[in-house]
């Protein structure tokens, strides 16, 4: 049975992550993707390093933990992280991150799936509503040819990839006895890695391009979009099961909503505004049921 503790952390985690998934807007008109993924996930390795070493909680209890650990990194931190940010570079932020946050479904699917976890229809119905929500959040205004582009393409497979890696493979690492901020420290270290070893092939198409003021939403994301947000995550995971969490997890398009508007000065039409009542009614149901 899921704890109050358990949605808290959740939905906290899903406040943080919008926090990175907005800062990357004005963060790639800054620097190229590869170098603004990449500076992203050292900062989070250095930062996870540190809290392992303060907390005394730098130990492996075994190995098959960070085995599942650095799949999580290459899925969600290599995979995810340069289809979102190729997806943010060719269209619309409310696009991308609509698309991008039909992670709640997968998440369930998934779980149910390779984790055995038990069907819970109040998941499933939560699911639907967070990417129905996610659906009314795209801007129509974008056309039907521009559908047909990569843009949406690369939105929808992060969607994939996120929802797939923050359950089944963190969940696995975690059961293993992994604590959680090894688990942030392997995967984050394991996207280093990752975006360092894929770099050279992907440079010829992306030229570099720092501007140093783009550093402060390098760290805006990083921080308490990233690093935060995955300590709450995977705290939440350890009190209850992926395929009810991650619904709740779906509010974090509520989140970047809000942020759009607030930060990006985005002006949404009426009808996203009933993607977000969707969204939240999503959230609502699994916190009430569960």
């Amino acid at each position: 049975m899921m704890g109050n503790l358990a949605i808290v952390l959740a939905v906290s985690a899903a406040a943080s992550w919008a926090i990175g998934m907005t800062a990357a807007k004005p963060g790639v008109r800054h620097m190229d993707f590869l170098s603004y993924i990449l500076i992203r996930w050292v900062i989070v390795a250095v930062l996870a390093a540190i809290y392992a070493a303060v907390a005394r909680q730098f130990f492996v209890a075994n190995w098959v933990g960070v085995g599942w650990a650095a799949v999580v990194g290459l899925v969600d931190a290599v995979g995810g992280g340069v289809c979102y940010l190729m997806a943010m570079q060719r269209t619309s932020a409310h696009q991308t991150t609509a698309l991008a946050n039909t992670a709640p479904l997968w998440g369930v699917i998934a779980s149910v799936i390779f984790l055995a976890e038990p069907v819970r229809w109040s998941a499933f119905v939560a699911a639907a509503l967070v990417v129905l929500g996610a659906y009314f959040l795209i801007d129509r205004g974008l056309g039907s040819a521009r559908k047909a582009q990569a843009g949406p393409f690369f939105a929808f497979l992060t969607g994939i990839l996120w929802g797939v890696a923050e359950t089944v493979p963190s969940k696995l690492a975690l059961t293993a006895g992994l604590p959680p901020i090894m688990l942030l420290l392997t995967l984050s270290s394991t996207g280093v890695i990752g975006i360092a070893l894929i770099r050279p092939f992907l440079r010829p198409l992306v030229p570099r391009r720092i501007d140093w003021h783009g550093m402060r939403f390098v760290l805006i994301s990083a921080v308490p979009g990233a690093f935060l947000g995955w300590v709450l995550w995977l705290n939440a995971l350890k009190l209850a099961p992926a395929s009810a969490l991650s619904p709740v997890r779906g509010a974090t398009m509520l989140f970047a909503f809000l942020y759009s508007i607030l930060f990006l000065r985005e002006r949404p039409k009426p009808r996203a505004f009933l993607g977000v009542g969707l969204i939240f009614g999503g959230v609502l149901l699994i916190s009430i049921v569960n």
